[in-house]
């Protein structure tokens, strides 16, 4: 039986390269000015067949405005509209109630159903306008974007002390667990099926495998990880080794994890095909360190070492992200925070 799904792996802990590299640089996803406030804006007309956008990654942004040609819809959910862009990148139209994310225009809409959408329709790209094909008697729904110069986040004022990412680590792990439903980083559901609690168990081992292979400096243990959950995919025949692990007491120089990123790009030319169109792109944009809007403000919270009561519902929201794709996320955030504390040593 083959099991498509090994980069859930990846997904979940590719997630703590965003932690390091926006903790000490304060990276993530791009805005422009939103009316009415300081985030980013697509201005769009609000009559019939065109609707406004509140805000939107500002990479987007500036690829739109350069991009001709014909693309499709790719899927469509209540929260969200995935679109092929005509080079074949997955971008997304959410609605209202959703967060800013990487390759994100976040819309006014207060839902897509009943749009007249449907998967596989015709999207035109011209310049910075947007256009769904739309079965009569709709018209084709219209975006158009446009707007000031993007501005770039401000770097986080606090570094963690000695053993605050190994604190905030458990703190994470602990909410999680208390808020996050079960199924698959977080292990199998009581009573899970046979299927449920295979994914569960592979999902485990290739954590275990990818941290092993980080801990060791071993790219090609990294790639290991990356098939831990089907025999039938081989190992990668290129190498590729990671700065070496500092030892205990001594201050490394730069970031620990610096070469993962570089074996990740890696992983997912070699293996894309075996996850989603959605964690393909969800995993390429975390190794560039980009993240979910609210991923970023637990950090900052992290960062500012709040108390519990004050994470709660930060978790929660980045908890209610797809099925079991919060808890993966926050595993994954858990997991990366113990290792850089792990790696670096005392400071």
């Amino acid at each position: 039986m083959r099991m498509r799904f090994p980069l859930r792996c990846l997904c979940s802990l590719m997630r703590p390269r965003m932690v390091y590299q926006y903790w000490m640089t304060g990276r993530g996803q791009e805005r422009s000015r939103t009316y009415g406030d300081e985030e980013s804006t697509v201005r769009c007309h609000g009559h019939a067949g065109e609707l406004r956008t509140r805000s939107g990654d500002a990479r987007l942004l500036g690829l739109l405005q350069g991009l001709s040609g014909i693309g499709s819809v790719h899927s469509v959910f209540t929260r969200v509209v995935n679109l092929l862009t005509p080079d074949g990148m997955l971008i997304a139209l959410a609605a209202r109630d959703a967060g800013d994310a990487p390759r994100t225009l976040v819309t006014e809409a207060a839902a897509w159903t009943g749009q007249g959408l449907e998967a596989g329709r015709s999207v035109a790209f011209t310049n910075g306008n947007v256009a769904l094909g739309r079965p009569h008697p709709h018209r084709p729904l219209r975006l158009t974007t446009a707007g000031p110069a993007p501005g770039t986040p401000s770097p986080l004022a606090r570094r963690p002390a000695p053993g605050g990412f190994a604190a905030a680590a458990d703190l994470v792990d602990r909410l999680c667990r208390a808020y996050g439903p079960p199924g698959g980083m977080l292990g199998p559901a009581p009573g899970a099926g046979p299927m449920e609690t295979a994914v569960a168990h592979a999902l485990d081992e290739g954590r275990a495998t990818l941290l092993a292979g980080v801990r060791a400096g071993d790219g090609e243990g990294i790639r290991r990880a990356s098939s831990a959950c089907s025999a039938s995919v081989p190992d990668s025949p290129r190498r590729r080794r990671l700065p070496h692990r500092p030892r205990p007491g001594r201050r490394p120089a730069g970031q620990p994890l610096a070469g993962f990123p570089p074996v990740l790009r890696d992983v997912l030319a070699a293996h894309g095909g075996r996850t989603t169109a959605l964690g393909l792109a969800t995993v390429s944009e975390a190794a560039d360190g980009r993240a979910r809007s609210e991923l970023l403000d637990l950090l900052r919270l992290l960062a500012d070492l709040r108390p519990a009561r004050d994470l709660n519902v930060p978790v929660r929201k980045v908890l209610a992200t797809g099925h079991t794709s919060g808890g993966d996320t926050l595993s994954g955030l858990a997991a990366g925070l113990r290792l850089e504390e792990e790696l670096r040593g005392p400071l």
